[in-house]
């Protein structure tokens, strides 16, 4: 019997955590829309905060708000809040399994598998290199404190809590942004095989979502530079970014931060992680240039 236990999906921002979303939602049985920010929703205590929102959410899965506010119901924490509203939604859409994407699900895993102890969960991971320079670009997060910060609350949080299960745990899956773009169908065959679902050709395919920028833009009247690049074809362009953005010298004290707070082995893995699937991808491109023409 095929799972009905919810996906969540995370990592540090500007590592591909929506795209991974956007691109599993292809699926045939899986509900995956636009993050719920549910980690938050203890804070919200006051009618007037639930009902702003679901006012958002109903933007964002192009919902009616009454819809939605029956669905939640009498919940008032935020596992039930999300567990409902998700059902619902996964439902009205023809889908018998639901993903939720917010970055710091991977910081929150013991909380996860506590309410839903079946529960999958993918983690994004990227060059923290090109997540920096990424950074930059869009002018947010640039002192080398603050970037530490949110890296280790993803990043190092889902490791060191992976560290405690002795490096393996069936709930937890790890896949690189690199791989995903270089490799679609190699990386999504994986999370398939993790989710336990059968093999769909179209979640390698993606062709871009631009009604997912034009809701988030409509709901908070912001314009995402990351919703932007989601409104358009998988492009592998984004690999190695941090050397025309950064250069060695703006990347130093960023890698100084991060090993002052003790993660500087999981920096050089993922680093030499991205040099071996960009050298594996060329590599490939190489030996297709060589076939020879039927």
């Amino acid at each position: 019997m095929q799972s009905r236990d919810p996906v969540f999906i995370g990592g540090m921002f500007k590592s591909g955590t929506s795209l991974l979303r956007a691109m599993l939602g292809r699926h045939s049985r899986l509900f995956a829309g636009l993050e719920t920010q549910w980690l938050a929703e203890d804070a919200r205590t006051t009618p007037a905060e639930r009902r702003e929102w679901l006012e958002r959410l109903a933007i964002f899965f192009d919902a009616p708000y009454a819809a939605l506010d029956g669905a939640v119901g009498d919940a008032t924490q935020a596992e039930p809040c999300l567990d409902r509203l998700m059902s619902f939604l996964s439902q009205r859409e023809g889908k018998a399994r639901w993903a939720e994407k917010t970055p710091y699900n991977v910081g929150a895993i013991d909380r996860i598998l506590s309410y839903w102890p079946g529960a999958k969960v993918l983690h994004v991971m990227r060059d923290p290199r090109d997540v920096y320079a990424s950074m930059v670009e869009i002018g947010k997060w640039e002192e080398p404190a603050v970037f530490g910060a949110h890296w280790c609350n993803t990043v190092g949080a889902a490791r060191d809590w992976l560290g405690t299960a002795q490096g393996r745990h069936s709930a937890y899956h790890e896949l690189r942004y690199e791989r995903l773009v270089l490799d679609p169908e190699a990386t999504m065959r994986d999370a398939l095989a993790f989710l336990g679902e059968a093999w769909e050709p179209e979640v390698a395919r993606f062709d871009g979502r631009p009604q997912d920028f034009e809701r988030v833009q409509h709901a908070t009247g912001k314009v995402s530079p990351m919703l932007k690049r989601l409104a358009q074809p998988l492009t592998d362009g984004r690999v190695g970014v941090w050397g025309s953005v950064l250069g060695e010298e703006r990347w130093q004290p960023v890698q100084a931060e991060l090993s002052r707070r003790g993660y500087d082995g999981i920096v050089a893995e993922l680093i030499a992680e991205t040099d071996a699937i960009a050298a594996g991808a060329e590599r490939s491109r190489d030996a297709g240039l060589a076939e020879p023409k039927s």
